[in-house]
Order: C-alpha cells, then sequence, then structure tokens
C-alpha cells in the first residue's frame, strides 16, 4: 500500500494529531521494536518505557501522554485504544493478492451469474444457478454449490465449502475450510429409545434398546445476512424442515459449530470452540465466550453474555451474565464457588464439633 502521512491517518480515524504531521508511515509496530518510517502503537501509559526507549518518530498515544518528553516527533492520540486498534489495522491491513477475472482453470457452471468485478482464483468450483455478487473476491480451492447466492463484497479464503442453496449477504468475510450447508445431525429410532428414556427416568432398560438410527433428511438451507464473518474451520448446518440462519453483523471465531435449525440474531460475539445445538434460537448482541455450549430447544434472549466455558441447558432472558456448567447468573455462580472453597473449614468444624460431642457423651 502506499505510504500515509500521520495528517492522513488522524484523519481516517477522526482523531486528532500533533507535532510534525507530514510525517510518512509505512507500517505499524510495537512500541519496543517501532523505527523509523513505523507508527509505535502504545495506547496505554504501561507502554511508555518501551516507546521512550525505541527509535519511533511517531505513535498513537494515550490521551494527556508527554509525547515530546518520550522523544516523539508526531503523535495521534487515542481515546479509545480499541476501537482506534480497529481502524489503524484496516487502514494497513494487506489484503489477499488475487488476479481480477476468472482464473482459467476455475470451474464455473454455464448458468451461473457472476458479478461486476469478481476475482475467481485456481480451482474454484462454482455449481449450476449459482450467483454471485459484485467485487466478490473467491480464493483457490472453493466450492459454491448449485443454486446458492453470495452477495456483494464477498472474500471467501481458500477451501471455503459453501453448500446448495445457500444464502449470504454483502460483505461476507469467510476463513478458509469453514463448510456452510452442511447435514444436519439428525436422527430417530422407530420406537421411545433409550436417550428418551433416560430423558424421563434417568434410567435406561433392556425395553429402549435400539439397533439402529433413521436418518431424518435436511431439507432446509444456511441464510446469513450481511457483514458476517466466519473463522476457519467452522460448519454450519442447514435446516431441516426451516433454514438455519445467522443475522446482520454476527462474528464467528474458529472451530465454531452451529447447529441444524439454529437462529442467531444480529450483532452476536461467537468465540471458538462454540457449540449450539439444533433448533436453539438466540437474540440480538448475545456474546459466547469460548467453549460455550448450548443444549438443543435453547431460547437465549437479546443482550445476554455467557463466559467462557459456560454450558447453557435452559433458557436464558435478556440482559444476563451467565457462567459456569450448568450456566447460572455470573453472581449467583461466584456465590456457589465462594460456599464450595468454604467446604473443607466446614467439614473441618463439623468433624471437630463430632470430636467434641463425642468426648461429652463418654464422660457421661
Amino acid at each position: 500500500m502506499t505510504d500515509l502521512t500521520i495528517a492522513d491517518i488522524a484523519q481516517a480515524l477522526g482523531a486528532q494529531a500533533y507535532g510534525d504531521v507530514s510525517l510518512t508511515i509505512s507500517s505499524v509496530q510495537a512500541p519496543a521494536k517501532a523505527g523509523v518510517g513505523q507508527l509505535a502503537l502504545a495506547m496505554d501509559p504501561s507502554y511508555g518505557d518501551a516507546l521512550r526507549d525505541s527509535a519511533a518518530q511517531a505513535a498513537i498515544v494515550w490521551p494527556d501522554a508527554d509525547w515530546q518528553g518520550m522523544g516523539l516527533k508526531a503523535a495521534i492520540v487515542a481515546p479509545r485504544s480499541r476501537y482506534i486498534l480497529s481502524g489503524v489495522t484496516y487502514l494497513f491491513e494487506k489484503m489477499p493478492e488475487i488476479e481480477m477475472g476468472i482464473h482459467p482453470s476455475a470451474i464455473i457452471a454455464d448458468d451461473a451469474v457472476i458479478g461486476d468485478g469478481a476475482m475467481i482464483a485456481p480451482f474454484v468450483v462454482i455449481g449450476r444457478g449459482a450467483k454471485i455478487g459484485a467485487n466478490a473476491r473467491i480464493m483457490s480451492h472453493s466450492t459454491i454449490s448449485e443454486y446458492a447466492q453470495i452477495g456483494d463484497d464477498v472474500l471467501l479464503y481458500p477451501g471455503v465449502r459453501i453448500g446448495a442453496r445457500v444464502q449470504i449477504g454483502d460483505g461476507f468475510i469467510c476463513q478458509s475450510n469453514t463448510v456452510i450447508g452442511v447435514d444436519g445431525f439428525s436422527y430417530v429410532t422407530p420406537k421411545p429409545g433409550a436417550v428418551e428414556e433416560a430423558k424421563k427416568t434417568g434410567q435406561i432398560t433392556a425395553a429402549t434398546r435400539t439397533d439402529g438410527f433413521a436418518r431424518i433428511n435436511s431439507l432446509g438451507t444456511v441464510v446469513i445476512g450481511n457483514n458476517v464473518e466466519m473463522g476457519a474451520n467452522c460448519a454450519i448446518d442447514r435446516g431441516t424442515i426451516e433454514n438455519t440462519s445467522i443475522g446482520d453483523g454476527t462474528k464467528l471465531d474458529n472451530l465454531v459449530h452451529i447447529g441444524h435449525n439454529v437462529t442467531i440474531g444480529s450483532t452476536c460475539l461467537i468465540c471458538g470452540q462454540v457449540g449450539i445445538a439444533g433448533s436453539s434460537v438466540l437474540g440480538d448482541r448475545i456474546v459466547l465466550g469460548g467453549q460455550v455450549g448450548v443444549a438443543d430447544h435453547i431460547n437465549i434472549g437479546s443482550d445476554v453474555i455467557a463466559a467462557g466455558k459456560s454450558g447453557i441447558s435452559s433458557n436464558v432472558p435478556s440482559g444476563r451474565v451467565m457462567m459456569g456448567s450448568p450456566a447460572m447468573r455470573m453472581d449467583l455462580n461466584v456465590e456457589a464457588y465462594k460456599a464450595l472453597r468454604r467446604l473443607p473449614r466446614l467439614v473441618a468444624k463439623v468433624t471437630a464439633l463430632e470430636k467434641a460431642v463425642s468426648k461429652t457423651d463418654e464422660t457421661k
């Protein structure tokens, strides 16, 4: 990319710049490693010493920082550092290189529709009736199955698999080896089986043993809104009858599994190794920490946060902060943990009391 001046960067970030704003910047760097031509990211006072000892001439600094005292020629002030970081990384991102047009090795059905400005890399396969939006960037070895629809300005990294009839909105970004629109994990026994008996009675008897399972086929698909992002190695099951759906602006980390018929609202954040079982419904603005598990047919309201490794096995009202397995309100979980920590002392006290009572009985 072309070098930017401090003035250019500050304007793009909507931030205030000071000093020699004509300095040119080619990249960003951590304070301790930053040199001439690099913008040091020192957005917290804890970076002050490292910045002072570096060769950096310009930095993004925290409010009220003595940037001149740290030997800088220019500074940009970051009132909210994490938000500023988002803008900086956008400015200096090195996008994947794909040649314009369609590579000769790509296999594209005759009736597939390819939007203007699309870039399709080697060995991509696009099925019959598929529609690809304008300016899409589809990297090598990706597969888009029959009648799938993909919006404008989409970026698919190598090896992404888009299933039949999947519908994806604009601005979608998907990392490598994610599969969207696979069969749901749905089976049934000819007669009431061991799982059903266990749920009702907590036991398993010979009467409910089965010799096999009948497959319930997946007739639905997956519908994804605008500006959704998915990490690597995610698996999104298509619906059984109705569709699996993911709302606008929702972001999935690596290794996330979304079961069949699941509905996820808008602006949700789903961290790595989360699993959401079939037919669960999640509202808007939900955050699920790493390794959270959601049981099937669960309803989670909007504005819910679940801490990492929480196991959600019952419905959650809107606005709750959940923790633990089984998940409960965070304040209750913390109190339960404190009580658990007190148990050894309580047992010791009870044991001492038992001994005292026993000695009293012996003296009678």
